[in-house]
């Protein structure tokens, strides 16, 4: 736009210019006429009225009315021929001249224009001053005319192709709005389906497993070992709760996950006594985990593996609690040189293909789980059968590109 805007001023600096030197040429060559510089001075003030007014109204959005336009254009050529009939110098305002038809007027129209102003300051001459006439006074019209034309066409190609570019700027703008409002929305609905899964993991389990103990309770003569487990989950669940509340954040396990895990076995054991259950709770290790002391750092594992894991293992000693009514169940902790696996396998009930579809189905529990490994890389199978037990496993790499 500044080099059309450009090309706009420097009509009117040319024009202005040929005007002025008009004048001056005829005051020097000839004998001073009082109708050279009246019609300069009408020729200048309707060519600046006509020009403000323009600009003034492009800046409101309004249009020029064409009659108003046509009207102007016509002022400023009788003026033009009215100071070529006392001075041949005024015949090269004709290259500005042609330029402003070719701007006003359609394309038909405007080029016949054209072809008239150009007869008129090659032959107006001749008809006046024949003894000064040559044919160069003729073709060095016609060049400055063939020149404003072609001007004219590369101005107008510069500007089609100018207002192409800002069309296609204003529609790469609304496409990066819209995409920044859908990463937006992604980036909610992906950390909403992230807390939502913490909180199933944590605090629905636990209050699920207050339930039970609540009910058990009531039930026996002596509730007082129910009561002090359901004390225990309280009390953990709280402390996720303002943990959420802090700072949303993931469990930091990455230098205990042993521990956690370790922490995690022992709960659900006093959960199932708490429950009457006689299941046996163990804790085992593979790889490099097999070699750690308790309580180790397992170094190398990154933190959104170590969280899965963690749930991992949570996920499916709850779902021991609940449905297995199993003997034992074992967790398998194995750390090798490029994943992680994490096993929770029971010799309970098991489940139908039915009711394995069923679970992992939703958006929380064995599905979530699912969604949760997945997204750091990971996968997860489980076979269950009826009569043989379920077992679960997952197997996260600490190698994958997520997590690179």
């Amino acid at each position: 736009m500044r080099v059309l805007d450009g090309l706009r001023v420097g009509l009117h600096i040319m024009f202005a210019f040929l005007l002025g030197f008009g004048v001056l040429r005829s005051l020097i060559d000839a004998s001073l006429n009082p109708a050279v510089p009246l019609f300069s001075v009408l020729m200048a003030g309707l060519y600046m009225a006509g020009t403000v007014n323009e600009r003034h109204r492009a800046k409101q959005g309004r249009e020029i009315p064409a009659a108003a336009k046509y009207a102007w254009l016509a002022g400023i050529i009788v003026l033009w021929l009215l100071l070529l009939t006392h001075s041949q110098d005024f015949l090269w305002l004709e290259f500005p001249l042609v330029l402003l038809t070719l701007h006003i007027a359609a394309l038909v129209p405007a080029l016949i224009t054209a072809l008239g102003l150009w007869l008129v300051a090659a032959f107006v001459p001749l008809w006046l001053h024949p003894e000064t006439w040559g044919v160069a006074a003729a073709v060095g019209p016609l060049i400055g005319t063939v020149f404003a034309v072609a001007i004219f066409f590369a101005y107008r190609a510069l500007h089609a192709e100018v207002q192409h570019h800002r069309r296609v700027a204003q529609q790469l703008r609304a496409t990066q709005e819209e995409l920044a409002a859908s990463e937006h929305q992604a980036g909610r609905l992906e950390e909403r389906e992230r807390l939502s899964r913490e909180i199933h993991d944590t605090v629905a389990q636990g209050l699920s497993s207050i339930i039970l103990l609540a009910r058990a309770g009531k039930n026996s003569e002596e509730p007082g070992k129910q009561l002090d487990t359901i004390e225990e989950v309280a009390v953990e669940n709280l402390a996720e709760a303002r943990r959420f509340v802090r700072d949303l954040a993931s469990p930091d396990v990455q230098a205990s996950l042993p521990q956690a895990l370790r922490a995690t076995v022992n709960r659900m054991r006093a959960r199932g006594e708490a429950l009457g259950e006689s299941t046996e709770f163990r804790l085992e290790f593979a790889g490099a985990s097999e070699e750690s002391t308790p309580g180790s750092a397992l170094p190398g594992i990154p933190q959104p593996i170590a969280a899965a894991v963690l749930r991992c293992a949570q996920e499916g000693l709850s779902n021991v609690v609940k449905h297995a009514q199993a003997e034992m169940a074992v967790v398998t902790l194995g750390v090798f040189g490029d994943a992680v696996t994490i096993d929770v396998v029971d010799n309970g009930v098991g489940m139908s293909d039915a009711q394995l579809k069923s679970q992992q189905t939703g958006s929380f529990g064995l599905a979530g789980l699912r969604r949760r490994i997945e997204g750091v890389g990971g996968t997860m199978d489980i076979e269950s059968h009826p009569g043989s037990g379920t077992a679960l496993a997952a197997r996260l790499p600490l190698t994958s590109e997520k997590e690179n």
